[in-house]
């Protein structure tokens, strides 16, 4: 399957030659377009899975509950960037040689996560001692050991995504979050506090590599792994561990600032309200990282094809983004006054000041995946050192010179700012015009930021109360039909490619493999 459909991608002949074929082969090659779809469908269901738990958590823990978790991710980033050795990504990229390499890959993944559980254990009593909470010792212990426990499904996860099984993906992904979360909940409830952030971290990983191991077909054939095989693989993954490092200080290093400046009330809130925001990054995030890295590495072979369809995921997932960013600003005072009664209102304004920003960083992982798909670590490895550097950096002036507010808008300014630097430093690297980047991201920018006017202005004229929920949908509604009339009016190219891949058709996920 997968060899007819890379020819298809990679030869602009192929219609003309395959006779009866083609009708096959194209339905074939439409996997690459649907796996998008299949991926936001699972994470989606997902998604409204976390979305589920963190109301019921929201409820059932404390505010330093949840600064405490942030507290132990936060810290275990170090430990994270060894996480599988960087063979992951890169057995993504060189699937093709799955039977030679997966073994290798597999022991080298179990020796790096190993040495990752060591770090975060020894660790965990010095970050006990330094915010004087007992349950860090424990929280870290957990964090670690769920590390080596996955080490097996991730690499038969690297064999579906390759393989463009994004179907399997996507029921993988729905199954082991709501399994995750569902075990969150009972552990909250049966008052284990933060620990029920981390325990089922344990469960996970397990169902992770029955389900995986059952769909791949049983372990890869084994090979010896010898010291030169290893010498080459670190060669090959040194750029993606320290990018793996990066990252999760990109993601979480604000956390670590803002615990050593601020309270743990304060971390909190704020990790109560990124988590809101973060909750849409995620859910177009994983799909791009299931879905456009693989797919960029079939065409690896014909770039003019892949930047062409880089440029096309440009403007799809701005006009996504920028349509659901700025409907979270506007729903989000309703939506946590009224889902938490009050309890949670001091993260309203966190979540609407990242929000802002979102759009723009929701580009960032698909600038990444071609740059990966193209083997250009060592140029995302530095991309992301900065990004790591700058989120530690605008956490920390955030922190120090003032309160919530402040820390929201500094992050989500840098944010902002950072996102049209990688999306201008990745174009650059592929020799795509600048002018089909940033045209299509400030001009979707422009038209949200005007139907979001348009919505709250309809609604002053109406007084209609944008703390309710009824009330505030129908603004939703008026914000909506203006979103969609301004992109029709304006961005033509972005609204074809819209209804484009809407009127495409998802088969039913299937009940079992």
């Amino acid at each position: 399957m997968t060899s007819k459909i890379q020819k298809f991608l990679t030869d602009p002949q192929t219609e003309a030659t395959e006779g009866p074929e083609v009708q096959s082969i194209r339905q074939l090659a439409n996997t690459v377009t649907s796996g998008m779809l299949w991926s936001l469908l699972g994470i989606g269901i997902s998604k409204g899975a976390s979305f589920g738990a963190q109301l019921v958590l929201g409820w059932l823990l404390s505010t330093e509950d949840f600064a405490l978790y942030a507290i132990a991710i936060s810290w275990s980033t170090i430990g994270m960037a060894l996480r599988n050795g960087g063979t992951q990504r890169l057995l993504i990229q060189k699937g093709a040689q799955y039977s030679e390499l997966a073994a290798i890959y597999l022991k080298i993944a179990l020796i790096f996560n190993t040495m990752s559980f060591g770090l975060l254990a020894i660790s965990a009593p010095f970050l006990s001692a330094l915010y004087e909470s007992p349950l860090l010792n424990q929280m870290m212990w957990l964090l670690g050991l769920s590390i080596p426990l996955g080490s097996a499904a991730t690499i038969f996860q690297a064999r579906l995504s390759f393989n463009l099984e994004f179907a399997r993906s996507a029921r993988l992904t729905i199954w082991s979050t709501i399994l995750r979360y569902a075990s969150m909940v009972l552990f909250a409830w049966a008052g284990l506090g933060p620990l029920s952030f981390v325990l089922p971290l344990i469960l996970v990983p397990l169902f992770e590599t029955v389900i995986s191991w059952h769909w791949v077909g049983g372990w890869p054939i084994n090979h010896v792994l010898t010291w030169p095989t290893l010498r080459q693989v670190l060669l090959d993954t040194r750029w993606v561990m320290l990018t793996a490092l990066a990252s999760a200080l990109t993601v979480n290093g604000d956390y670590i600032a803002v615990s050593l400046l601020q309270s743990k009330e304060v971390l909190g809130v704020y990790f109560f309200g990124f988590q809101l925001s973060l909750a849409l990054v995620v859910l177009f995030t994983s799909s791009l990282d299931t879905v456009m890295m693989p797919t960029f590495s079939f065409l690896n072979t014909n770039t003019v094809r892949q930047t062409a369809m880089f440029k096309k995921g440009v403007r799809l997932l701005t006009v996504g983004s920028t349509f659901a960013c700025f409907a979270l600003l506007i729903s989000a005072e309703a939506l946590i006054h009224q889902l938490w009664a009050g309890k949670w209102d001091s993260a309203i304004p966190v979540v609407q000041l990242l929000s802002l920003s979102m759009p723009v960083r929701l580009i960032v992982p698909l600038c990444r995946a071609i740059l990966e798909a193209r083997g250009e670590w060592k140029v995302v490895s530095i991309l992301f050192i900065f990004d790591g550097m700058g989120t530690i950096l605008a956490g920390a002036i955030g922190a120090w010179s003032g309160g919530l507010i402040t820390i929201a808008a500094v992050v989500s300014g840098y944010n902002f700012l950072f996102g049209l630097f990688y999306c201008g430093a990745a174009a650059l690297k592929i020799r795509a015009p600048l002018k089909d980047i940033f045209r299509p991201i400030m001009s979707t920018l422009g038209i949200g930021a005007m139907a979001t006017v348009i919505g709250l202005l309809l609604s002053i004229l109406g007084t209609l109360d944008i703390t309710s929920f009824w009330q505030v949908a129908i603004v939703l509604v008026i914000y909506s039909g203006a979103y969609v009339a301004l992109i029709k009016a304006f961005l033509g190219e972005s609204f074809s490619d819209v209804i484009n891949l809407a009127l495409r058709r998802i088969p039913r996920i299937p009940c079992s493999g």
